[in-house]
């Protein structure tokens, strides 16, 4: 070619003439070569312009496969939000209400892809048994929680919804004893944010293929402590809110049936280890060869503390996607055009090449534009309603047609008047249709946001809450509005929330207001902080005169001056002495008289401090009926006294002297007459004996004294009663001392009132062995029978007045039904206890315990029968 344009010097030298020839033929090609030399850079610059294309539509599907990821994992992260949300606005929530926010979800339609939506129970290892039993008392008895094994903590997972299928395996499952699962709730307490896990195994995985699974959590706390700190959130911790996934299924949920021309691989972390891979689209359709894609791309998704890579690469049928035909064409037009035309064409076919190159790089800029904005209309997890300047509907993404629940069809050409639209405001008004925001926007030319409106399309059946903004579009010129934007965000479950915790708050008060029991609230230091009507009507103070006060304005003398330094004791020893246990003591009314109430006292902590609660009963009348049943019992039983004594008295004596000249019949009638008389004084010696008990009049002479020889003693007084019966009575006493501080007398009565029933009850030639051991603090006497046991049905009732388990009027053995109630109050008043085990048909054993005394106890004051502002509870 060199050679033909630019001819050697020896052939211009022979020939001159023809050298003008030669030159317009030089010139010719050298015009021709200029000519072709355009069309070749705009052959270039289109293939350059394909690959542009390419590399664009590429980035744009990775992209949109970002962000479709981003967005499905934020609208999970607001369910979870909203069922914390749910545990914050209430004490506790059942199952029941558990299952009717998973169910109002409705996770199938609206979030494909997710296995479901549950709540894990922070469990303490002392809290073990007490959960366990709780939810097998639901309705679960075989519920556990796995796996097995001790814990310094446990998360069990109590809620799941739907409660079928696979999540059926994960009822029980403590997820803080698997390493992964447990970093990720860890990381979720210590930043208080909401997290997902790295790649697990799913205890779902029953069945089927297994896919790669995770998990992602919301922390949710007490209500009204501090969570400032890792520390206070840790100590205030409820437990989690959390969904499970099967990658595989929500890849399936946020792609929906779409066809990509890219391929893509998600990987847990920051490389593409084999053996952290979580999902490969390549699974998902038929295999296809491609060992060199054209297009690859590494994008990293921040996921609520995980770092996700997406590793993405095109198809096979990426290419042909964005291959452009006009190439070739464009090339072989220029040559033909180039070799007709020349020079003159030269021109044309470089403005031609750049006009090309011009309007190709505006078209792809503009489809850009619009494919950029259309993913962003189509994906955003907002409503977005476009109005032309007449305020009818021109458009509608997805989600505005999931919110207002009707199809795009249904909505074009309807206005935001239109009576198929009912709208109404928050406090259930209607709105006028000037109010409406896109009515607005058009007529002020100006944003109009927050709007909060319930709308319900006619053809839909759930009323829906959202915020609208409406925002106008100006034309070009700045003469008038041509569209509005309408964005609209769903707050229904936001709104079902609120109405759900202001029905708490009211119904919490309505109880607070009508329960017929006082209910007294009060800090630390004693300072009241809160009285119900039941309170104000026992004490006769309003709540304004009582709230900020000291609780000791309500108590006398000597409760009062012993308050404070009760309450100091608590906080600073931990002394229980009165908490959750229910006591009697006198209460001072606003006029200063002083009446007998019951009260029971709680503790709680709220934002790391103790408070007080305090449920106080009235009762005064109760008193008033006991006390008039003890003075009738007490004048009864001393007007029977006397003349019960002399009819003993008279028949022991006409039986004694007279027995043998009186008719058998006779003496057999006067016989069982003292026998009755004899059995009326003791009844009324016990009735007497009770009611000086209750009263606080019996006499108790509390000394040191030696337990084990009072045993003895009493094993030695009831012999002659045992051969009577004629049953053998043992002793067992393993100690030589048992030293109690005790009224010797009282405690002979209470060996006396256990042996004679164990005697009484037990076969003849039977035996009845008395026991001293050592036990605890103290020493525990036994006295134990071989009688035919006590029935199931009597147990509960066996310490009452008058309780016999043969109650009938022909039963076999005799006895008032009182010794057993004396004997547990004289031990009550010298600090002991009385219990006992039984086998029907195997005999019983009684025992009480005492404390020992000592010599460095002999300083402490002994029990009187005074009241102590400050009992302790009886064992």
């Amino acid at each position: 070619m060199r050679d033909r344009t630019h001819p050697s010097p020896k052939r211009l030298a022979r020939s001159a003439r023809p050298s003008s020839t030669n030159s317009r033929r030089y010139l010719a090609w050298i015009v021709l070569l200029a000519a072709l030399l355009p069309v070749l850079l705009a052959w270039q610059g289109l293939i350059e312009q394909r690959q542009l294309i390419a590399d664009r539509q590429f980035d744009l599907l990775s992209q949109e496969i970002r962000e479709a990821i981003d967005e499905r994992l934020h609208d999970h992260e607001q369910i979870l939000l909203g069922g914390a949300g749910l545990f914050d606005a209430s004490e506790t929530v059942s199952r029941q209400e558990w299952h009717t926010y998973v169910e109002r979800l409705r996770l199938t339609e609206n979030y494909p892809g997710i296995l479901g939506v549950g709540y894990s129970q922070l469990v303490r290892p002392d809290q073990l048994a007490a959960h366990v039993a709780a939810v097998r008392a639901e309705g679960f008895p075989d519920y556990r929680l796995k796996p097995p094994g001790e814990r310094a903590l446990y998360t069990a997972i109590v809620y799941l919804e739907p409660f079928s299928g696979r999540n059926l395996a994960a009822f029980g499952y403590d997820m803080f004893s698997q390493e992964i699962r447990r970093a990720a709730m860890q990381a979720a307490v210590d930043t208080d944010a909401t997290t997902i896990s790295g790649k697990v195994r799913l205890v779902q995985e029953t069945h089927g293929r297994e896919q790669a699974g995770f998990l992602m959590y919301v922390p949710i706390y007490r209500p009204g402590l501090p969570l400032d700190t890792a520390a206070e959130r840790w100590a205030a911790l409820r437990g989690f809110v959390y969904s499970p996934y099967r990658v595989d299924d929500l890849m399936a949920g946020i792609l929906g049936k779409r066809s990509l021309a890219i391929d893509f691989r998600i990987y847990d972390g920051e490389g593409t280890d084999p053996d952290a891979l979580m999902y490969d689209s390549v699974e998902q359709h038929d295999p296809e060869p491609n060992p060199n894609p054209s297009h690859t791309g590494l994008q990293r998704i921040q996921a609520y503390g995980r770092t996700w890579t997406l590793n993405l690469y095109s198809r096979p049928g990426f290419a042909a996607e964005t291959d452009l035909a006009t190439i070739w064409l464009v090339l072989g037009l220029g040559i033909g055009i180039s070799l007709a035309l020349f020079a003159v064409t030269r021109l044309l076919l470089d403005r031609r090449a750049q006009a090309l190159a011009l309007a190709e790089e505006m078209t792809a800029r503009r489809q850009e534009s619009e494919e950029r904005f259309r993913s962003v209309f189509l994906h955003l997890g907002q409503g977005v309603v476009i109005h032309d300047a007449e305020g009818r509907i021109l458009d509608a993404n997805p989600a505005a047609q999931r919110i207002l629940g009707a199809a795009l069809e249904q909505m074009r050409e309807l206005t935001s008047i239109d009576s198929l639209w009912q709208v109404v405001r928050e406090d259930g008004g209607a709105f006028s249709s000037i109010d409406y925001p896109v009515i607005q926007a058009l007529r002020l030319g100006a944003p109009v946001t927050g709007v909060v409106m319930g709308i319900r399309h006619a053809r839909a059946t759930p009323w829906r809450w959202v915020q609208v903004d409406a925002y106008p579009r100006q034309d070009a010129s700045g003469a008038g509005v041509y569209q509005v934007y309408a964005v609209f965000t769903d707050i229904t479950a936001r709104r079902q929330a609120e109405l759900a915790l202001r029905d708490q708050s009211q119904h919490t008060q309505a109880i607070l207001d009508n329960v017929i029991d006082g209910i007294v609230t009060a800090g630390p230091d004693g300072t009241v902080i809160s009285f119900n009507p039941a309170a104000e009507r026992i004490f006769g103070y309003t709540a304004a005169e009582v709230v900020g006060g000291n609780l000791s304005m309500l108590m006398p003398e000597p409760y009062r001056s012993g308050h404070d330094g009760y309450m100091s004791h608590h906080l600073r020893t931990g002394d229980k002495r009165v908490i959750g246990v229910t006591r009697e003591l006198k209460g001072r009314r606003q006029d200063g008289t002083v009446f007998p109430m019951e009260l029971a006292v709680s503790r709680i902590e709220r934002g790391g401090r103790p408070f007080f609660i305090g449920m106080i009963r009235d009762i005064t009348e109760r008193k008033q009926l006991e006390r008039m049943k003890s003075e009738l019992i007490s004048t009864v039983s001393h007007e029977l006294r006397t003349p019960v004594t002399s009819i003993r008295g008279a028949l022991g004596l006409v039986v004694g002297r007279y027995a043998e000249t009186l008719p058998e019949k006779v003496r057999t009638m006067l016989e069982m007459a003292e026998r009755n008389s004899a059995r009326l004084t003791l009844l009324i010696d016990d009735i007497l004996d009770l009611e000086k008990i209750a009263s606080g009049r019996m006499h108790f002479d509390l000394h040191p004294t030696d337990l084990a020889a009072l045993a003895r003693q009493a094993l030695e007084a009831n012999e002659g009663y045992a051969r009577q019966l004629q049953v053998k009575l043992t002793g067992r006493v393993e100690l030589e001392r048992a030293p109690v501080l005790a009224d010797d007398n009282r405690m002979l009565q209470v060996f006396a009132n256990l042996i004679s029933n164990a005697v009484k009850y037990s076969p003849q030639g039977g035996e009845v062995q008395i026991g001293l051991r050592r036990h605890a603090q103290g020493f525990r006497a036994l006295v134990e029978d071989q009688g035919p046991g006590i029935p199931e049905s009597f147990k509960d009732h066996i310490f009452q007045r008058f309780a016999q388990a043969d109650s009938s009027d022909s039963r076999e053995k005799g006895g008032t039904g009182l010794g057993l109630s004396i004997t547990k109050a004289i031990l009550e008043r010298h600090h002991g206890c009385i219990g006992y085990t039984s086998r029907a048909g195997g005999g019983t054993t009684f025992y009480f315990d005492l404390p020992e005394w000592s010599e460095d106890r002999a300083d402490s004051p002994a029990p009187t029968n005074e009241d102590d502002p400050n009992p302790r509870s009886t064992p």
